[in-house]
């Protein structure tokens, strides 16, 4: 029931091509038979399961109300059951069942006037008393949907079976698979428009080019594909939760799990609502990519846009959003666990690893930061510190005196880090830990690791990545003006650099210059820069956030380098700096939206937030809308671990990260009112978090160029959806041929 349905020859909705009209008829109407069968596969199967001669479910449909299924597909019952002699008779209504057109019988929830609080009735269509009638919306073409008016039809006892409460609970939970399923669905259905986009803009000329030349339709489509992937990533967590789930209740652990007081079907309804705002404004943009094609009756996808449009009700009307509550606020941690000093991560588990790192900030950098933030930021002594706990060495090999572990323990990191302390403290680490560390590992001589890799894993040497210009960062191959000369016995470097982390504290500066001036991307060096040199001036920066954090600008003149200052090969720094961006954009994605969940989750503490059902709600929004960006960032992350290329997913993951966190800390300041900008460590103060989101947007690239780089990556020959089989996000060429689906 929460396994994805499988497309096959004759059932894939497929993409027509928007040149050739009217072509395809059949996606759209088989997308509505697809969701009819998800049904009948999943919930009404469920129901017929409970009776004890059950027609096939095939022949059936299902009416309950909406206490169970907090709206799903727009179905609403009002059906009563009164005793007689002889058994029941059934009045009342059900409106908008699906399949009930086609079906001879009805699975339906009834109040009974004895025993039991809810009963399941099994209606004959056929029986007196019984009226029905065919209503046909304007959306999910194939998918037929009726109401049924019932005066005195008579019931036999046989064909009521009463459901007590845990019995309730279990249907519950069979429709939170259900409504998975359907969320699947329409996924799909928006996957297959952005990818008919995808086509579309592909080969629409304009203005003497092509569309995909506007940078604003390149966007969009990036924005809309970003869309799509995050329901895959959230869909995919949510039935792993789900299979766990089931398969501890088939342990004997149910009654547990119902202590908890939590309705089973809550995690069902979050991606729910967050598909279906998501499914729309992605295939909106698909639409109007399409331009007037995309307001043609004929052309799939506008037809794919009425759809889309009726997921709000498909997947459950606005009563699934009143039910849905932000997560409890976690405990906060006993002031012992924060007096436990951790010497060396711990290595054994993920969990363990995260557990430790938390009590290292809360130990040594967490009761640091207000004087960090007060008085210009940290110090050497939280290198050394670090240094001293292995955080510098998580990516690192053992062989070469770091931990070994994976991006997924330095993401863990980079999370405790962001939930106890700021923003500042995490980018100084970062930047040693997910660039420095990386490209000495990568691209050094042993001559260059034992001089400046080894002393950086101990925190006794800080390093700089110095590739900013003032004429700009994003567009390095244009902005970059700083050059390296070659001289015959080494290179004299000449320029400007500035907003260089920890370029005031730095001992070594891995500096991007230009080394043949006509040579673009591949006339640039990166090189290994002491800053005792000659030739080498730091000026501290002083900003509005980050305050943590030592930036700084860095003058170059006459400086004379060795010919083994070259780091990796010469001319090759963008192919090494490309190597080097999805570790640092992901690790970025990692911080901001912590960054969000802290400030989230205090606001959720608010008293005035806590009173207001409408500030709530919003919080809920925001809660699904985050829960999906950390779904896809893990997925992006575990890729990344298991050697796949993550570029695509990087790049969507640090924009979505970005922005996402700049729109929910500021919303959270607007529902905490003035104490959000009360001082740094006051209660409810968001002051910190307010200076510091706004960097987000440009560090690791703006999110501008960003989008372009992804849109390239996309207008190749990508496809929006990652294969459910694989934990890939290599992207295929989008495919016209439902035999190809």
């Amino acid at each position: 029931m929460l396994t994805p349905v499988a497309a096959t020859a004759g059932t894939s909705a497929g993409t027509p091509d928007s040149s050739e009209p009217g072509r395809n008829e059949q996606p759209e109407r088989l997308f509505g038979v697809r969701v009819a069968e998800a049904v009948t596969e999943g919930l009404t199967a469920v129901l017929t399961g409970l009776l004890p001669d059950p027609p096939p479910a095939a022949r059936s449909c299902t009416a309950l109300r909406h206490a169970i299924t907090d709206g799903l597909l727009g179905t609403s019952c009002d059906i009563s059951l009164r005793s007689t002699r002889s058994g029941w008779t059934a009045t009342g209504h059900a409106r908008h069942v699906l399949g009930l057109p086609n079906a001879e019988w009805m699975l339906c929830e009834a109040a009974p006037d004895r025993v039991g609080n809810t009963a399941l009735v099994l209606l004959p269509l056929n029986a007196g008393g019984l009226t029905r009638t065919e209503h046909r919306p304007a959306a999910l073409d194939g998918a037929r949907f009726g109401d049924v008016r019932l005066d005195s039809v008579k019931v036999p006892d046989a064909h009521v079976v009463q459901l007590p409460p845990e019995l309730v609970r279990t249907l519950r939970g069979a429709l939170a698979g259900t409504r998975l399923r359907l969320a699947r669905l329409t996924t799909g259905l928006a996957a297959e428009a952005v990818e008919a986009a995808i086509g579309h803009v592909a080969r629409r000329p304009f203005a003497g080019g092509r569309l995909a030349d506007r940078q604003a339709v390149r966007h969009a489509l990036v924005e809309a594909t970003a869309q799509v992937r995050m329901c895959e990533a959230y869909l995919d967590q949510a039935e792993r939760r789900a299979w766990a789930e089931a398969g501890h209740h088939r342990q004997g652990a149910g009654e547990e799990t119902a202590e908890t007081g939590q309705h089973p079907g809550d995690a069902a309804l979050r991606v729910a609502a967050y598909v279906a705002s998501a499914v729309p404004e992605a295939v909106e943009a698909a639409c109007q990519l399409h331009g007037g094609y995309g307001f043609l009756e004929e052309e799939w996808i506008a037809r794919a846009y009425r759809s889309s449009v009726f997921t709000s009700v498909l997947l459950g009307g606005p009563e699934q959003r009143d039910r849905v509550d932000c997560p409890p606020v976690p405990a906060a941690p006993e002031a012992a666990s924060c007096r436990t000093r951790i010497p060396v991560l711990p290595t054994h588990s993920l969990a363990a690893f995260h557990a430790g790192a938390r009590a290292l900030v809360r130990h040594d950098i967490a009761p640091c930061v207000p004087d960090w933030e007060a008085n210009g930021g940290v110090t050497r002594d939280l290198f050394k510190m670090a240094g001293d706990a292995g955080v510098f060495g998580v990516r690192v090999p053992t062989r070469e005196g770091g931990l070994g572990l994976d991006l997924a323990h330095g993401v863990a990191f980079i999370r405790a880090v962001a939930r106890d302390a700021v923003g500042g403290v995490s980018t100084s680490l970062s930047v040693q830990t997910h660039v420095a560390a990386p490209l000495l590992l990568r691209h050094g001589t042993q001559q260059h690791k034992q001089r400046w890799l080894r002393p950086m894993l101990a925190g006794e040497a800080i390093a700089a990545v110095a590739i900013t210009e003032p004429t700009g960062g994003s567009d390095l191959i244009n902005a970059t003006a700083t050059r390296a000369v070659h001289t015959g016995d080494g290179w004299v470097l000449e320029g400007e650099k500035t907003f260089v982390t920890n370029a005031p504290l730095a001992d070594v500066l891995i500096v991007l210059a230009r080394t043949e001036p006509q040579g673009g991307a591949l006339g640039m060096t990166f090189f290994l820069v002491p800053t005792n040199l000659p030739g080498v001036r730091v000026r501290e920066l002083q900003t509005v956030g980050l305050r943590s954090s030592r930036t700084g600008r860095i003058l170059f003149t006459g400086c004379r380098l060795p010919n083994n200052a070259v780091l990796g090969r010469s001319g090759m720094a963008m192919a090494h700096l490309a190597q080097a961006l999805p570790e640092e954009r992901l690790a970025i994605s990692a911080g901001a939206l912590e960054c969000a969940r802290r400030c989230l989750e205090h606001t959720a503490t608010h008293p005035a937030v806590r009173g207001s059902a409408a500030a709530s709600a919003e919080l809920a929004g925001w809660e699904a809308r985050l829960e999906a960006a950390e779904a896809f960032l893990d997925a992006a992350i575990a890729c990344f671990d298991g050697g796949g290329d993550t570029r695509l997913d990087a790049d969507l993951a640090k924009t979505v990260g970005a922005q996402l966190t700049q729109h929910i800390v500021n919303g959270c300041a607007r529902l905490t009112g003035p104490a959000a900008f009360f001082g740094a460590g006051e209660a409810n103060s968001l002051l910190p978090h307010l200076r510091d989101v706004r960097v987000f947007s440009v560090f690791g690239g703006s999110c501008e160029t960003v989008k372009d780089t992804a849109a390239a990556a996309i207008l190749r020959g990508a496809v929006v959806r990652q294969d459910p089989g694989r934990r890939s996000s290599s992207l295929r060429a989008p495919s016209h041929s439902p035999q190809e689906r």
